[in-house]
């Protein structure tokens, strides 16, 4: 090997960079519930769900109209899966005999009453403790995401953006797993 040889390829590490990037949690186990596409426009979204600009919030004073209300109801005559009408409590009911292995009726009288009564008094997202946004996109990520998503599919004409706000119930009751309802809106003129 000559010098000449050496010092026209020499390389010259300059940096490393990493990335470390959130836990992933893993939810193959909790009961996934994909209720039937809303259909919205894009000035509804970001009003329901982007009311103040940047941040993920709702806005209870826009959303419990009736402009809007129907929108983010649970309630069976606004939500379908699969075409069949959605009832959040029998859902949740039949989660927790599948999880326990027991028949609802297996469960206390009190506690029966105390979950009918918490669940059923969910008539729309605007029910939900305000404070319980476990993580959220900003609208600039997403309208980021979407405009890739775009260049990358513009190849498949009639693209819509389906964007999916989901709701996760817990219990503390051992061998119970979450309940995650995923109200998907197809956005149709993003």
């Amino acid at each position: 090997m000559t010098t000449k040889n050496i010092t026209s390829n020499m390389i010259i590490d300059v940096a490393v960079l990493c990335h470390e990037y959130t836990e992933l949690t893993k939810m193959c186990e909790d009961h996934i519930i994909n209720l039937d596409d809303i259909c919205i426009s894009k000035e509804y979204f970001k009003q329901i769900f982007y009311p103040f600009g940047e941040n993920f919030a709702i806005d209870k004073k826009i959303v419990n109209t009736p402009n809007f209300l129907h929108y983010v109801s649970f309630l069976p005559n606004y939500r379908t899966v699969n075409g069949e009408k959605f009832y959040l409590l029998e859902y949740i009911f039949r989660n927790l005999e599948d999880d326990l292995g027991v028949s609802r009726n297996c469960f206390t009288v009190e506690t029966r009453v105390e979950l009918t009564g918490e669940i059923n008094s969910l008539h729309s997202l605007c029910d939900m403790n305000c404070c319980s946004v476990l993580a959220s996109l900003t609208w600039s990520n997403l309208s980021d995401i979407i405009e890739k998503y775009r260049y990358i599919k513009e190849e498949t004409p009639g693209f819509i953006p389906i964007c999916a706000v989901s709701v996760v119930f817990k219990t503390p009751t051992p061998n119970v797993k979450n309940t995650v309802v995923r109200f998907n809106y197809r956005i149709i003129d993003f």
